[in-house]
């Protein structure tokens, strides 16, 4: 994928399009209001970042259909490997905001496509990011072309010299006159970058500033990454190796922090689910879920060998009963779903469905479904006999792991599952984020 996508969605330069509409709501231009809405329309379609993830899942999405084994993107830094002070710009601002969003562009972009290459079940993802001009493809003597047309020549006579006043205008007096012939030079033709004078070439190209890298060098690189060498300029491949991951440390405190917190929760008689800060609401969810048939049945071979009707019937009596328990969930915006599927306890606040400014939406069956999967408590039958179903699968799994295998080939195995001891419902959300939900993590 060679596309300079973060130039094509920069370069619709939102900052000319702010300043084209203040004129109109700051009142010095007339506009009536179905123009002002087309306007403001116009502002909200140079938005970079809406655009920019959209095509990111819309491209993840196709490669998953297509089965797509490795995706190469030739990034760009924005600036030709130049810091903040690039002198060439697009403004008198050095630099100019249109090639600063380019680079935030061009750096979401990178980061984006490094959280791609960490999905399971998704291609292999490489970058390659030049840092410097990119030139050239042809040497030529003919007409200058700016942005597709061609650059026409015009004159100004001495005696149509305009006298500078108060105010500039861009429109100016007229009174120049068109040649009616095209500008013809000698130029070196850059491709994506267009074509430079012999005189901007030398410039540009000086050590010291731009400098510049060959196409086919970048092909070359390009074609090696694809066989599976190791170029090192793949900037994935320099993200992977830089960044700092989970540690030594933390894992070994981990248990420590968990097991505080335990105490702290017999010693104040509280049980700490959910607070629906960390979201996704599914999370909360799952663990109010997870902790409500723990309060009845306690254990996961417990939970495997009880009847859909009797957990119903128990868990139900709880949040029927239990005010603290009940409120604990309802107060956080996850609302509760009693086993009839027509009733519901809810506090003022839902999570779940997300409002975005409307004050009513249809409450269809596939809405209660979806809005349940995503963020109620969910006490019907079909999702208490998920639950069920989840305890066999997990015990089935423990099946194929010896007791005998002290390697350390399993990391989830019958220590860590402890299926004869009480749940711990944050062991039971992961699995399921994990197994159901395809939220593994890709690299450690």
């Amino acid at each position: 994928d060679t596309v300079n996508t973060a130039t094509a969605l920069a370069y619709q330069d939102i900052y000319f399009e702010y300043h084209r509409l203040k004129k109109y709501v700051g009142g010095k231009e007339e506009i009536s209001h179905e123009n002002l809405l087309s306007e403001m329309e116009k502002l909200m379609d140079t938005l970079y970042i809406p655009q920019f993830i959209r095509h990111i899942q819309i491209l993840f999405d196709s490669m998953i259909h297509s089965a797509t084994k490795m995706y190469l993107k030739i990034g760009t830094t924005g600036t030709g490997g130049m810091g903040l002070n690039i002198p060439y710009t697009h403004s008198e601002e050095k630099p100019s905001r249109v090639l600063l969003s380019k680079s935030a562009l061009a750096g979401a972009h990178s980061m984006l496509l490094f959280l791609m290459g960490r999905t399971p079940g998704g291609p292999i993802v490489k970058e390659i990011k030049p840092a410097a001009a990119i030139a050239w493809k042809g040497i030529e003597y003919g007409k200058i072309k700016k942005h597709g047309k061609t650059v026409q020549l015009y004159d100004c006579s001495p005696e149509n010299a305009e006298t500078l006043g108060d105010t500039f205008r861009f429109d100016g007096e007229k009174k120049w006159e068109n040649l009616n012939k095209p500008l013809k030079s000698v130029y070196i033709d850059t491709g994506e970058n267009g074509i430079f004078s012999l005189g901007e070439f030398e410039a540009i190209t000086t050590a010291g500033q731009m400098e510049f890298v060959t196409p086919e060098e970048i092909a070359h690189n390009a074609v090696m990454e694809i066989l599976g060498s190791s170029t090192g300029t793949d900037i994935i491949n320099a993200l992977d190796n830089s960044i700092m991951g989970p540690t030594y440390r933390a894992g070994y405190m981990r248990d420590d922090a968990i097991r505080k917190m335990i105490e702290l929760c017999d010693k104040n008689e509280s049980d700490s689910v959910a607070f629906e800060i960390l979201g996704p609401p599914r999370l909360s969810k799952l663990l109010h879920e997870a902790y409500l048939i723990k309060k009845v049945i306690g254990t996961i071979e417990n939970l495997a060998k009880i009847s859909a009707e009797k957990l119903i019937e128990q868990t139900e009596k709880i949040v029927l009963e239990n005010q603290e328990i009940r409120s604990q969930a309802i107060s956080i915006g996850i609302p509760i779903l009693l086993s009839d599927g027509k009733r519901m306890l809810r506090g003022p606040n839902i999570v779940s469905p997300k409002n975005f400014g409307t004050d009513t939406i249809p409450m269809t069956a596939e809405n209660i479904e979806k809005w349940a999967d995503a963020g109620w408590v969910d006490l019907r039958k079909k999702n208490i006999e998920k639950w069920i179903g989840r305890a066999n699968q997990i015990l089935t799994n423990l099946e194929t792991v010896s007791r005998d295998d002290t390697s350390s080939r399993y990391h989830h195995g019958h220590v860590y599952w402890a299926v004869e001891k009480p749940i711990a419902i944050g062991k039971l959300a992961a699995w399921i984020f994990i197994h159901e939900d395809k939220g593994k993590r890709e690299k450690r």
